[in-house]
């Protein structure tokens, strides 16, 4: 059922990375009445370092890939129409980095709808040998935003709360967060600590880091190989990130090592064309979120305890209708996106606006509960 305002938010939102602040908006925009809490700030954590491009995914046929062009072409619309300052639209040359990879790029070649067209000579003489001579495909149109600037764009005149929330209470048909309460909950938390008992959830952290640099190279399209090379929104500024290679988790009590990091980033970067007088300007990490299986998490959550107790045959496998589990009520997670943030978090947002809004179901393939069933399984 549509929201109606009976409390003094509509919806308390936990999470101020991309997903978090993306929702915030269009939850906003569509009249709702939003709360935004995250400990550390709007985009301080994994959102924050990415280099948030509007990429399309390259991949073969099946449901990921038609989710990812469907959010690919919401993205670019959203972002060109309604944060355009922090919007650098450019080519996007993306070059294979495995003789896997380049099968699904010739794959995707000759199935994609996307204008693509041959590699211009200048930017062909940047071009390392082993960029050249590995398949690639030239898009005329990708784009890159400003991470944190469009997500505190995003935020500006919603209510933020810097508070670390450690209790989720659910009483009286409302979410109690300190003194907020809300009918409706949203978790986009990304890879941190759950708040609740949901070890169903097929989650796993991805480490990210990014360098802005000056260089004295110019880089006239955005470039995804080994690692991504892009321009920026800033003025005579390059980013170099990576998010799937760089493997380390905040929470294994070790230290990054931010040189080493930069040293990787910028061997990794060689690969693809040579960078002349490099300054490091600044570095940025966090820890993302992707899901096991690739897809996108939106969706409710289940009650593992209470759907066990109801259910206890599913420890034996026995099937059940998932609209039959227990669910946390009014609460719904946005998560699993991994490198893929800022292309998801329009596409997720938009659909979770319409399902609080117009009553509008979200779609089942991409809910959490996906992951109960092999979960309830192992508790034999």
């Amino acid at each position: 059922m549509p929201i109606s305002k009976t409390s003094p938010y509509d919806v308390i939102i936990i999470g101020a990375g991309i997903n978090g602040c993306c929702c915030a908006y269009t939850l906003a925009q569509a009249g709702l009445n939003v709360a935004l809490i995250d400990q550390d700030g709007i985009a301080s954590g994994g959102s924050g370092a990415a280099g948030a491009f509007i990429s399309p995914k390259i991949s073969k046929a099946g449901t990921l890939k038609e989710i990812m062009s469907e959010a690919h072409t919401e993205a670019l619309e959203f972002y060109t129409t309604n944060f355009p300052n922090f919007t650098l639209v450019k080519p996007l040359l993306h070059v294979a980095n495995t003789p896997e990879e380049g099968e699904k790029v010739e794959s995707f070649k000759h199935e994609t709808h996307l204008k693509h067209s041959n590699i211009p000579h200048k930017i062909q003489i940047l071009l390392s040998d082993e960029a050249l001579n590995s398949p690639s495909i030239y898009f005329d149109k990708g784009a890159v935003v400003d991470a944190q600037g469009v997500c505190n764009a995003m935020t500006e005149g919603i209510d933020f709360y810097p508070i670390k929330v450690e209790k989720l209470i659910h009483s009286y048909g409302s979410w109690q967060i300190g003194d907020l309460n809300a009918k409706h909950l949203v978790l986009s938390i990304g890879a941190y600590p759950k708040l609740l008992p949901i070890e169903y959830v097929g989650l796993r952290g991805i480490w990210g880091h990014r360098i802005d640099i000056e260089t004295a190279t110019h880089i006239p399209c955005i470039l995804h190989h080994h690692v991504s090379i892009s321009p920026t929104t800033k003025e005579g500024i390059v980013a170099i990130g990576a998010t799937h290679n760089v493997h380390y988790s905040p929470f294994s009590g070790e230290l990054y090592d931010v040189e080493q990091g930069r040293s990787i980033l910028l061997e990794k970067a060689s690969k693809t064309l040579k960078l002349n007088n490099i300054n490091i300007i600044n570095d940025y990490m966090g820890l993302r979120s992707g899901s096991n299986d690739y897809l996108p998490m939106l969706g409710s959550l289940v009650n593992a305890v209470s759907t066990l107790e109801k259910y206890p045959h599913l420890r034996h496998g026995q099937v059940v209708d998932p609209r039959k589990y227990v669910y946390y009520p009014n609460l719904t997670m946005i998560n699993g996106s991994g490198g893929y943030g800022f292309v998801l978090a329009p596409y997720l947002a938009k659909r979770l606006g319409e399902f609080l809004t117009d009553g509008k179901e979200m779609d089942p393939i991409l809910s959490p509960s996906r992951f109960f069933p092999r979960w309830a399984k192992r508790q034999s």
